[in-house]
């Protein structure tokens, strides 16, 4: 048995090997000398000439400028907008350590300090996505420390026993301490600058706290303690932790930070009861991934004035990937950026993205491309299936067979006559889309709030399919159906409002037939507050609103009728 038993050498594996990759003989070349510049390991960004490099090289250019100058602004975008939006979270997070360790207002004996010693902690629950938690806390730290708190942000990576956690939040506060003297130009030093002393001592603090903290400063600045992740602290560590700080609150005000991923159960887990008792909690939700998400695509795919667009399949998997993983803005991002870089990198075609151009107002327009498209281009803008119905529907309209000719055979006219003409229906288009979507968003508001969908949801219909094939639509409608008179003649008047404030729409290009929206409201109010307009010709009016026995059918299409039946026939005709 012992002879039979071969151990494994390490080189005997059926998946791993190491290739040797000579090169041929007839390549050599002398070896660079040393201190000679070298190529850069990618050169222009890693653009490379498309076409089995048949591309020309000012395209290549062209698609690396359109990238840069497309990616910057958009990435700085975002940031803002998830910034605007967390601002809510972390303002209500400031404004409660502001009003911390309040004294009490007494008749008889004015301010008294709180007659139990309670520390005071902010519980915030900063959501499943761990990856935007250091953005989120840094910006809370930012925040504090710009309204004279002393801060110290911990993470349990840094904090594995109780002296490493005292003295990583010492060395924070006690610098944040000594920038403040040095502003305020107070050198005075204590006896214990020269002593010897333990660097993980809360005794340091407090008289480091007793020594800075005079004037007005003492009753407005606070020492913050934020535990950015708190489940990944050692539960005894953070125990011990509380005790020792509960201790000091009376002389130092401490406020404590605890960041939490899961739910409040985790305290309870990690805390013992007589610890929890001694902190005073308050509960804050900084989890606004959902709003940022929603923020980021109303300003990226519905208003942005950039050439960035998803279809359908590729919007579904993006929402996947952040909804039903980890709710990561940061992650959401990425992929965005991976989106840019396969469009401007591996797609001919993005040199058409230099013919948008964005005015002051925030509106788009058609200008002319920069460089000459090559053959090879031009073919595959005619392959495009969009561009073939366009031509065989102007085709059809026009009759007129040379221009169709020329659009297939005469590189020229295509680039100077039909790609503006394109370029033109898709600025009108989005202009209409992202009208549209507000005049849903607007008819959301008066609907029952269980039939309200996010805008992330209603850019997915719009794009997915029919907006009016959808069992989204069809619920609104049927709400519109039941709908009285005044509250019709509200929503009308709402969407009005929405439909004025757009920018500038070609109509004729953004719907079918060439139907103008605003105007189409316009009319549907008239004739809500004046009704009697529907009246044909030649009728006689008694004056009084004829109104008749109301059968099954006018209940069926007027459902409204079960509730108001004091509409007259002007008033139906109307309301349809």
């Amino acid at each position: 048995m012992a002879d039979a038993y071969k151990p494994m050498d390490a080189f005997d594996s059926m998946t791993e090997s190491t290739f040797i990759l000579k090169p041929p003989l007839a390549s050599k070349q002398p070896a660079a000398k040393r201190g000679a510049s070298r190529p850069p390991a990618f050169a222009n960004g890693g653009f490379v000439p498309l076409f089995q490099g048949k591309e020309p090289v000012e395209s290549m250019e062209l698609r690396q400028k359109l990238f840069n100058e497309m990616w910057e602004p958009l990435e700085q975008l975002l940031v803002d907008t998830e910034r605007q939006v967390n601002q809510v979270g972390v303002s209500d997070v400031c404004s409660y350590v502001n009003s911390s360790y309040t004294r009490v207002e007494s008749v008889e004996k004015g301010q008294l300090d709180q007659p139990f010693a309670e520390m005071s902690t902010a519980v915030a629950f900063a959501g499943v996505n761990t990856g935007d938690h250091s953005k989120l806390f840094e910006s809370l730290q930012a925040q504090l420390a710009a309204g004279g708190h002393h801060v110290a942000l911990l993470e349990s990576q840094y904090c594995t026993s109780l002296a490493g956690m005292l003295k990583c939040m010492l060395d924070q506060v006690l610098g944040s301490l000594d920038e403040g003297q040095r502003a305020t130009g107070n050198t005075r030093t204590t006896a214990i600058a020269g002593a010897k002393t333990i660097s993980y001592d809360m005794g340091l603090l407090k008289l480091r706290w007793d020594e800075a903290s005079d004037g007005a400063n003492s009753r407005s600045s606070r020492v913050v303690v934020i535990l950015q992740d708190f489940e990944g602290f050692a539960p005894m560590v953070v125990d011990d932790f509380v005790r020792i700080a509960t201790s000091y609150c009376q002389s130092v005000p401490i406020v404590v930070v605890l960041g939490l991923a899961t739910s409040y159960e985790s305290i309870h887990q990690s805390l013992t009861k007589a610890s929890i008792s001694m902190l005073n909690v308050e509960k804050f939700n900084l989890q606004r991934s959902k709003e940022c998400i929603d923020a980021a695509i109303q300003s990226v795919f519905i208003r942005a004035t950039d050439t960035l667009s998803f279809g359908a399949e590729a919007y579904k998997s993006l929402l996947d990937q952040f909804l039903l993983y980890n709710f990561s803005i940061t992650s959401f991002v990425k992929k965005l950026k991976f989106a840019a870089m396969d469009f401007f990198y591996a797609h001919p075609l993005s040199v058409l993205a230099s013919m948008l151009q964005c005015s002051a107002g925030g509106v788009l327009s058609v200008r002319d491309c920069p460089i000459r498209l090559s053959p090879e281009q031009a073919e595959l803008i005619r392959m495009q299936k969009s561009v073939q119905r366009f031509l065989e529907q102007q085709l059809e309209d026009t009759g007129d067979r040379n221009r169709f000719r020329l659009a297939l055979s005469n590189d020229d006219y295509l680039q100077k006559t039909v790609l503006p003409q394109l370029l033109r229906r898709l600025v009108s288009f989005r202009a209409g889309y992202c009208l549209g979507i507000d005049l849903v968003t607007a008819l959301q508001e008066m609907v029952p709030e269980s039939l309200q969908k996010p805008i992330r949801t209603l850019h997915y219909y719009g794009i997915g399919q029919r907006f009016d094939d959808c069992a989204h639509w069809k619920a609104l409608s049927a709400v519109m159906r039941r709908m009285k008179a005044s509250d019709m003649e509200r929503l009308l008047a709402r969407l009005g409002d929405v439909a004025d404030s757009a920018a500038i729409v070609d109509w004729d290009f953004a719907t079918k037939d060439g139907l103008d929206i605003p105007q189409l409201l316009r009319q549907s109010k008239a004739l809500l507050t004046n009704p009697e307009a529907l009246a044909k010709p030649g009728s006689t009016d008694s004056g009084e609103p004829s109104k008749r026995i109301r059968t099954r059918t006018d209940m069926e299409n007027r459902p409204f009728l079960l509730f108001d039946n004091s509409s007259s026939d002007q008033m139906l005709s109307a309301l349809d």
